[in-house]
């Protein structure tokens, strides 16, 4: 067997590779091609509109599919991230030298977001009547193609303030630890191009057939969460909408003039959606081209290819509180280990996307460093900052990878030898956790005493959103680069074989 952190750093490869952006869209786009070939005569033109972190190779590989088929599309915009990446630069040369790329704000829309949205809408202009709109999406989406509906920059004043209300609303549901689906849930209704509004201004401008191509970065799949739904009806009334604000108390953490524009204070009512009857929606045929359950399935497939005795993917996505998922998989996993035979290796695979509660963790944070509570609540709006001295850094990732750690360490101590023999991958595939340089982490049970060797304590690190300094300390960090997909999260559970 190969040396577990080499392993798993191929098997994340595998996992990567399984949802390939540039092929599966090729693929599926040829496919809708030939399913559809008497709407793509002349004069009907295509135009590409391409968003999220896998949108320069996703529109690549539409781009082949249309060219295969004698039809070359000159019309196209890809609002993206990473767009300097070596394998973004090589996918971006395929394309026709009038498209357009333009790089967004992530996660945090800004300035460049607003920027994007803007080009976006000049290049709807360019669509004409009986024309052809191929949406394609990917995660990152909401960040990357943000801009305020035109009711809020009307309330606020003007694009600018209302882009800075997305950019507070982005941060408070973030620090809730809000599942992304529950975030964007919210967003979508402040987003110009969110909650089917892409759709509708595609089908006012006359385009015949708008089929959207989707890789899915969200639990579930849905069409509405994925870039907070573009082309997909809002399938939340009123009621639900504002239920859902109150089941995680966010009524009281938004500002001012979001919460009235949300329709959660005032007189007013949350801000009107596309209804899900609106004739737009008949034009658009979705169509998931990756998702999660690929990469994990591609990663099981490698762990077998590579002789592993028993491989075992779990088909219930994770969820939930990334630290707490991290502790109960390392002891799941030394239970399992106890079951093999000598000589017998396994490898369990998961998907999904935990969450972190940074405000919880911020509020840690400040409590570590004895802050007197005068001088935060002074020093601290409008919400809670990490430590002024050493910054917040991690991501889900690296928060699960370091609790399971722990957990492994603490079985080991304790006498347990199969602790020993488990090493836990997890890693997002986009090849960034949270705001870092690091895809996630590869770590065992001797790793948080590595890092305590190098001067941290990971233990304070684990609690105060520092998981990112005792995982480099320990040389645990697993740096892969921009990936160009995103499929959330996989978590490998190598378990070596006992000697015979």
């Amino acid at each position: 067997m190969s040396h577990p952190r080499a392993l798993l750093t191929a098997l994340h490869r595998a996992a990567v590779e399984g949802a390939e952006p540039f092929t599966r869209t090729r693929d599926a786009v040829a496919q809708w091609v030939r399913a559809n070939s008497g709407a793509l005569r002349a004069p009907a033109r295509v135009h590409l509109i391409g968003m999220g972190k896998a949108s320069i190779a996703m529109t690549a590989g539409a781009v082949r599919a249309l060219h295969d088929a004698a039809l070359d599309p000159q019309h196209g915009i890809i609002v993206c991230a990473n767009a300097s990446a070596e394998q973004a630069r090589e996918y971006a040369r395929q394309l026709p030298p009038s498209f357009a790329i333009v790089e967004g704000d992530h996660p945090v829309p800004g300035p460049a977001s607003l920027r994007a949205a803007d080009l976006m809408e000049a290049a709807v202009q360019e669509v004409r009547a009986g024309d052809i709109a191929i949406v394609l999406l990917s995660g990152g989406t909401t960040a990357l193609a943000a801009a305020p509906v035109a009711e809020l920059s009307q309330m606020v004043g003007d694009a600018e303030q209302a882009q800075a209300h997305l950019a507070n609303l982005a941060d408070t549901l973030l620090e809730s630890g809000l599942a992304i689906h529950e975030m964007n849930a919210i967003r979508r209704r402040m987003l110009r191009w969110g909650a089917g509004r892409l759709a509708v201004v595609l089908a006012e401008r006359g385009v015949t057939h708008i089929p959207v191509f989707a890789i899915s970065d969200v639990i579930g799949d849905d069409p509405s969460v994925i870039g907070s739904g573009p082309c997909s009806p809002d399938p939340l009334d009123a009621a639900t909408f504002l239920a859902l604000l109150d089941a995680h108390d966010i009524r009281n953490a938004l500002q001012r003039d979001t919460a009235r524009f949300l329709g959660i204070s005032g007189t007013g009512h949350p801000p009107a959606v596309p209804s899900p009857s609106h004739p737009a929606f008949a034009l658009v045929e979705y169509r998931l081209v990756a998702r999660n359950s690929d990469a994990v399935r591609a990663l099981a497939d490698a762990a077998r290819a590579h002789g592993i005795t028993h491989v075992i993917t779990e088909t219930e996505p994770l969820e939930g509180d990334a630290a707490q998922l991290g502790d109960r998989l390392a002891r799941y996993a030394i239970a399992r280990a106890r079951l093999l035979a000598p000589g017998e290796s396994a490898l369990l695979a998961f998907g999904g996307e935990p969450v972190v509660n940074l405000r919880a963790v911020y509020e840690r944070a400040w409590e570590d460093d004895e802050v007197d509570a005068d001088e935060a609540v002074e020093a601290t709006p409008p919400r809670l900052q990490p430590k002024p001295d050493e910054p917040m850094r991690g991501g889900r990732m690296q928060l699960l990878a370091l609790a399971a750690a722990f957990a492994l360490e603490e079985a080991a101590a304790s006498g347990d030898d199969v602790a020993w023999r488990i090493t836990v991958l997890a890693a997002g595939t986009d090849g960034r956790d949270g705001p870092t340089d690091a895809a996630g982490a590869i770590v065992d049970a001797i790793t948080p005493a590595v890092a305590r060797r190098e001067g941290r304590r990971p233990e304070q690190d684990l609690a105060t959103g520092r998981s990112w300094f005792p995982l480099d300390a320990a040389s645990a960090l697993l740096r892969t680069g921009a990936t160009g997909t995103n499929v959330m999260d996989v978590v490998a559970v190598l378990i070596r074989p006992a000697r015979r």
